[in-house]
């Protein structure tokens, strides 16, 4: 029986990547007797053009809210699709579409599994001490997904490789089963401490991955880092 992957693109003031995303979302080479798709973009109060771009886009749902951040608009997404699964998808391209048949394969006939895409896996970096860090990846970032890894394994018992992750598979049955409050970058990780709760099991596949930088529209910071620690401990019972 075929599946329905809802692929959720939260998205504030990206409408310069949306068109390209989209395109390249449409031609990925998912097996089509298994999968259908549907696109839902979540404009998060952009201020940008977002809305026009979206206007001339055709066979996606869009949706729009107030800004209230990532994880309020990947959790409006969610209470409107029909997916059985659901991928979350950065609207840049820091993240590649054409992972998406790697991502999608362990959850096929699986209970309780969600996927997490791994940017350390992929990357080899055999010139510098930093073997697993894109070169265009600030350490900033770097450190505290290293760190988030560490306090994951401390107080969860798990072990992750990239927490900070764009890419993440789950089944829609666990969003029917668990109320997330967290509307920032933070949810994500409300969600992995749910997931771990609920005896999910979580696996990390090698994707690919672009960086950009601040001045290319990167919008985490360290506050998002500080709210990403508080949220472990918050839920640490």
């Amino acid at each position: 029986m075929k599946k329905l992957l809802s692929i959720i693109i939260p998205s504030y003031n990206e409408s310069s990547y949306l068109p390209e995303l989209i395109n390249k979302i449409e031609s990925v080479r998912i097996d089509k007797k298994v999968f259908d798709l549907e696109i839902i973009v979540v404009d998060d109060g952009s201020t940008d053009n977002t809305q026009e771009v979206l206007s001339k886009i055709e066979n996606i749902k869009i949706i729009y809210q107030k800004n209230s951040g990532k994880g309020g608009a990947v959790q409006k997404g969610i209470k409107h699709c029909s997916g059985d699964y659901i991928l979350i998808q950065d609207a840049d391209l820091e993240y590649d579409p054409n992972d998406y048949p790697q991502l999608l394969k362990p959850i096929l006939g699986q209970e309780k599994i969600a996927v997490f895409g791994s940017r350390p896996k992929k990357i080899n970096n055999k010139n510098s001490f930093f073997k697993d860090k894109h070169t265009k990846q600030g350490y900033a970032p770097y450190f505290m997904n290293k760190l988030l890894c560490f306090l994951f394994l401390i107080l969860y018992k798990i072990k992750l490789t990239d927490p900070l992750t764009g890419y993440k598979i789950y089944d829609k049955k666990f969003f029917l089963e668990n109320n997330i409050i967290s509307n920032g970058f933070e949810a994500d990780h409300e969600i992995t401490i749910k997931l771990i709760k609920s005896k999910y099991k979580i696996i990390d596949i090698p994707i690919n991955y672009n960086p950009r930088s601040k001045q290319e529209g990167k919008k985490i910071n360290y506050i998002d880092g500080i709210k990403a620690i508080i949220t472990m401990l918050k839920f640490y019972k």
